[in-house]
This record gives structure tokens, sequence and C-alpha cells, in this order.
């Protein structure tokens, strides 16, 4: 049987047709291949890291930090806000801290240092003005001159607010307490954690500002009962220059 150039024409389009299929599939196969490559090999650096960990904890320690911050520069650039945070986070957060919870939500998140106002008296009820009288009240002079004892209920109170119904952990506010770690720093630092909270409580009566605290040690959640009251009483804090006291990560990334 003979073959006229339309046949011929028809048979190289198929095979044209059939040869980019098979070429696109191939590529996909190939590009999931790699994909499981690299998610083995990533799965083998941390097996292998864990066991130098075991093996050599002090060596690991050390070169872990550099390591750390090698792979944030490469993954981020230059980001000095999470530079910052990072540090805060090798130095001593590290410790009651996940570090996939100081890790930005967004690519491009970075620091947004403002000033910010305190609430108006306009949108505050009765209870909330009695409130934010006696606050001022309490944290009013130069912060340099309060005692311990109001320094710390300003430093609980403007950590608590900023985190708001999630709360802070009791080692991050032990640390920004300037208490010493260790068992004593723990014992010492959730007494002064807890005779704040009792002095701002007495002082808010009749409301109730804050939730039953959750845990132990460094991993201790303190928290506010309201999210409004929160954010009103974290506006308040921030727009004095006692803010100052407070943790600059927290200060400047409050929005």
């Amino acid at each position: 049987m003979s073959t006229t150039n339309g046949d011929i024409n028809m048979i190289q389009r198929n095979n044209n047709k059939n040869k980019s299929c098979y070429t696109k599939s191939t590529s996909l196969e190939g590009m999931a291949s790699l994909e499981a490559e690299q998610k083995k090999r990533i799965e083998r650096y941390i097996d292998a890291f864990k066991s130098l960990s075991e093996k050599d904890p002090e060596g690991f320690e050390k070169i872990a930090p550099e390591l750390l911050r090698r792979s944030v520069w490469n993954w981020r650039g230059a980001d000095p806000y999470f530079s910052e945070r990072l540090s805060l986070w090798l130095d001593k957060e590290c410790l009651w801290t996940p570090f996939n919870e100081i890790i930005p939500k967004t690519r491009d998140m970075a620091i947004h240092s403002y000033e910010v106002a305190a609430p108006s008296q306009d949108i505050l009820g009765p209870a909330q003005k009695e409130l934010f009288s006696r606050l001022k009240e309490k944290f009013s002079g130069d912060y340099n001159r309060w005692d311990a004892a109001i320094r710390d209920q300003f430093i609980v109170l403007g950590m608590l607010a900023i985190a708001g119904k999630e709360g802070e952990k009791q080692g991050r506010m032990i640390h920004n307490l300037g208490i010493g770690e260790g068992d004593s720093g723990i014992t010492q630092g959730s007494n002064a954690i807890r005779a704040a909270k009792i002095a701002i409580s007495r002082m808010a009566k009749p409301m109730k500002i804050f939730n039953p605290a959750k845990g132990n040690g460094y991993e201790r959640v303190h928290s506010f009962s309201d999210s409004n009251t929160a954010d009103l009483v974290a506006r308040f804090v921030l727009s004095l220059e006692a803010s100052a006291l407070l943790p600059t990560t927290l200060r400047n990334n409050y929005n």
C-alpha cells in the first residue's frame, strides 16, 4: 500500500506529539526525583547534626550559632529585625522558646518603628477609664527613678499586654526582668512575676485582666484575659518613655 505525503505528515505530527509528552513526563519525573533526593539529604544532615550534638555537645554548641546565622543570612539576607531577634534567641531565649516561634511570618517582615498613641478617653468605658487613671498615677515621673517593684510591674504589664491572649512565656519575662538563670532564677523570677501581677490585679479591680497561668518553669505562660483590654494597655505603655524598659523587638514589632 502506497503512502501519500499527507500520511507522512500525519505520522510525523503524531510522533512529535508523542515525543513532546514523553519529554514532559520525563522532566516531571526528574524534578520529583530531585525533590525526593533533596528531602532525603536534608533528613540525613539533620540526623548527622543530632549525632554530632550527642557525641560532642560542647563542640556542637560552639559551631551551631554560626551555622544558624549563615543559614538565616542565606535565607533572608540583610534583615535587621530578624538578626536582632536571632541574637536574643541565641543568647538566652533558646532555653524556653522553640526556633520556629521566632521565625517571621512573612518574607518581607521588617522593623516598623513608630510612635504609639495612648488610647483616647472617648473609647473607654467607666471601668477602663478608672484603670487608666490608676495606671497613669502609678507609672508617672522619671522611670529611671522607679523602685524595683514599680519597674517589675511595668515590664510584666507591658510584655503581657503586647502578647495579648496568646500569652508570654515566663522564661523571657524573667530574662527581661534582669534575673539570673538556673533553678534559683526561675524561683526568684516566678515570685517577682506573681507579685507584679497581684499588685496590678488589685489596682485593676473590679476588672479581671489576667488569665490563670499555665505550665511550669521557663515554659509557663502568662496572659491577658481580654484581647481588647490588652491592646488598650499595650498602647498606653508604648506611649510612655518608660517603654524603653521593654524588649526592643516587642516594641518595634507591635502593630
